[in-house]
């Protein structure tokens, strides 16, 4: 069974390689393999102490094993290209089932890169003649690595199906994400700690996770202490097989037991409700409730923004916290931009009833706006007492009226673009963490609300003190209003097409007749169908477009966030408020006359990046939906 289950992986994955997936395994495999050179170089240099080199190579494979812990959590439930399943009719036990599975994992790019990270254990045993024992600490810290990766996806799999599980894993993956981003605050402690060390208690716990009893075990046969790196060899088997065994238990219970969807439905009486609109609306508030996928996304968007304002609190400053209202509303709006495709096939009732996409839209729009506006104000207006930064109000008067009216805008308006289909709730599998996330709609949707603020914050820093609420106000409303208009147009024209995009998971293809000359040998005069382009490629826009044009695009919307936010934003809103700290930001170790023209060059940097790329991909996408004669 371990051979067929292996066999049967690789057919998937080979048959299923192609366009964007393949663009998205090469490119993280890539990047995967640079962050893994790093680490095996890391583990080879040579340090003023001499312990620091087994400590930062344990801190290094703890931030692994923490990826491969939480990181099917935040990015779409693991690998599922196996489901237990497809093998529930199947004449085999939980454990024989478990074990193939087990074998299947190891088959892809991230073991494989993984491999190349723990790498970095031979490489420093080679220098005291402990190598054997580290080839055999890489392969049981691998084992252990990928199948605890399993059970803890089964495990966050199986405590979402109530309210409080949703809860509790979308505040893991959220932490850890938050912390990726804003842990740059902490720099200057890491910096203390690479001139003098790791202090003990530091340097202790890096050993005693379990992504360090590897490095323990090297550690202890390099100074001769066998017994030592035996008892961690052990330990590393035993909790492999512990995970292995746990895995099934969680796999018998996937298979056998109903998912739940929610909250159980009961007799509602709204009394605020008063026409189609406020019904859409009444309804979108019911699934937010209801619904576990969607209240564990914006569970995520609270403790993203919480854990991202609140960690620079470690040292010392807070600045951050005025913003935190803001920043869940950008996020609240990002992962909401997959409305229809949530909802699955449910599209054909609004076809069906002549003039109900409207209502149905604004009041998804309305829906939203209840969901997102409470919390932001209350989270604003909180943490701004608490801090004590009182001038930034004029700053989220504009702001964050402007990023409400562009999120319940904008979460409509990509839901009907690029929509991710997901199948109908009740028809789903049992991992509640394969949600399908698609981050170029994410990415798309966090450019669209930040664009949204672009108006506010011109009139804040440009105009007299009115100007920055009043134009935040009315930039507000008119794009709600504005991309909300555009999002109806759009669906009641494509409508049918998206319905069966919906249910089939696939874009319906338009004929693009191409004419061939006649008297040509073997091709008669007329029309012929022109070969469709790759559909993951044209998905981005870039079927057409040359591999240099291609790569730019990617390269543009993946490091414009460096100059525009991170060298950008960021440090124009410490100028702003007076907290700074100079960390890694080039404008704040310039004069201070060179500030603000080097935030502006480093913006604007930022939005050419962007702006070409997606120039370029539209392009593109456009010209590949043209008929070609």
């Amino acid at each position: 069974m371990v051979g067929v289950l292996i066999r049967m992986k690789l057919a998937v994955q080979r048959n299923s390689m192609s366009g964007q997936r393949a663009a998205q395994m090469i490119f993280g495999g890539g990047v995967g393999l640079a962050l893994a050179g790093a680490v095996v170089l890391l583990a080879g240099r040579d340090y003023p102490v001499a312990s620091l080199r087994f400590d930062l190579l344990g801190a290094a494979l703890a931030v692994w094993t923490a990826g491969w812990l939480v990181g099917p959590a935040l990015f779409g439930g693991g690998d599922e290209t196996l489901r237990p399943e497809y093998f529930s009719l199947q004449a085999m036990s939980p454990r024989v089932l478990t074990i193939g599975l087990a074998a299947a994992s190891f088959i892809g790019v991230a073991p494989a890169v993984t491999v190349v990270a723990l790498a970095g254990l031979v490489v420093v045993a080679t220098g005291f003649g402990a190598t054997a024992v580290a080839v055999v600490a890489v392969i049981l810290q691998l084992a252990f690595t990928v199948i605890a990766s399993r059970l803890v996806t089964a495990a966050l799999g199986q405590v979402m199906r109530s309210r409080t599980g949703a809860a509790l894993a979308a505040l893991v993956s959220a932490a850890v994400l938050a912390a990726l981003h804003s842990g740059w605050v902490l720099s200057p402690l890491a910096g203390a700690m690479l001139d003098t060390g790791f202090p003990g208690v530091v340097a202790g716990w890096v050993r005693a996770l379990p992504s360090g009893w590897g490095l323990t075990a090297v550690e202890a046969a390099a100074r001769g202490d066998w017994l030592v790196a035996a008892a961690a060899l052990a330990g590393l088997a035993a909790l492999g097989v512990g995970c292995l065994y746990g895995w099934a238990v969680l796999i018998q219970r996937r298979l056998t037991t109903r998912r739940a969807s929610g909250r159980p439905a009961r007799a509602a009486t709204d009394r605020w409700v008063r026409g189609p609109v406020t019904a859409v609306a009444a309804r979108e508030l019911r699934t937010y409730t209801r619904d576990l996928q969607r209240f564990h996304f914006v569970c995520f968007a609270l403790a993203y923004a919480l854990v991202f304002c609140l960690l620079p609190l470690a040292a010392g400053t807070t600045v951050f916290l005025p913003w935190t209202g803001l920043l869940f509303a950008v996020w609240v709006a990002a992962i909401s931009a997959n409305l229809y495709g949530d909802d699955g096939t449910e599209l054909w009732a609004k076809i069906m009833i002549p003039g109900a996409i409207r209502y149905d839209v604004r009041g998804r729009q309305l829906g939203w706006l209840l969901i997102a506006a409470p919390p932001t104000v209350l989270l604003t207006v909180g943490l701004v007492v608490a801090s004590g930064h009182h001038e930034v109000w004029l700053w989220l008067a504009a702001l964050i009226p402007a990023v409400l009216g562009g999120g319940a805008g904008g979460t409509v308006l990509v839901s009907v673009l690029r929509p991710v289909p997901l199948g109908d709730p009740h028809r789903r599998g049992g991992n509640l963490l394969d949600n399908g996330t698609d981050f170029a709609q994410v990415l798309l949707m966090l450019i669209l609300t930040a664009a949204s603020a672009t108006p506010a914050f011109l009139a804040v820093r440009q105009g007299p003190i009115w100007a920055g609420p009043l134009v935040g106000v009315a930039s507000g409303v008119s794009l709600a209003w504005l991309l909300g208009q555009i999002a109806i147009a759009r669906l009641q024209s494509i409508a049918p097409d998206l319905l069966l995009r919906l249910r089939s998971g696939t874009r319906p293809e338009r004929k693009r007749p191409t004419i061939i000359a006649a008297g040509l040998p073997g091709r008669p005069a007329g029309l012929q169908q022109r070969p469709q382009p790759d559909l993951g490629l044209r998905r981005l826009g870039l079927d057409l477009a040359p591999a240099g044009r291609r790569a730019y695009v990617v390269a543009s919307l993946t490091l414009c966030w460096v100059p525009l936010v991170a060298q950008g934003v960021v440090p124009a809103i410490m100028l702003s408020t007076g907290e700074i700290n100079r960390s890694w930001f080039v404008a704040l170790h310039l004069p201070e006359s060179l500030q603000w023209p080097t935030i502006i060059v480093m913006i604007v940097i930022g939005l050419v990046l962007l702006t070409t790329g997606l120039g370029i991909g539209l392009h593109y996408l456009a010209r590949s939906r043209r008929p070609v004669a």
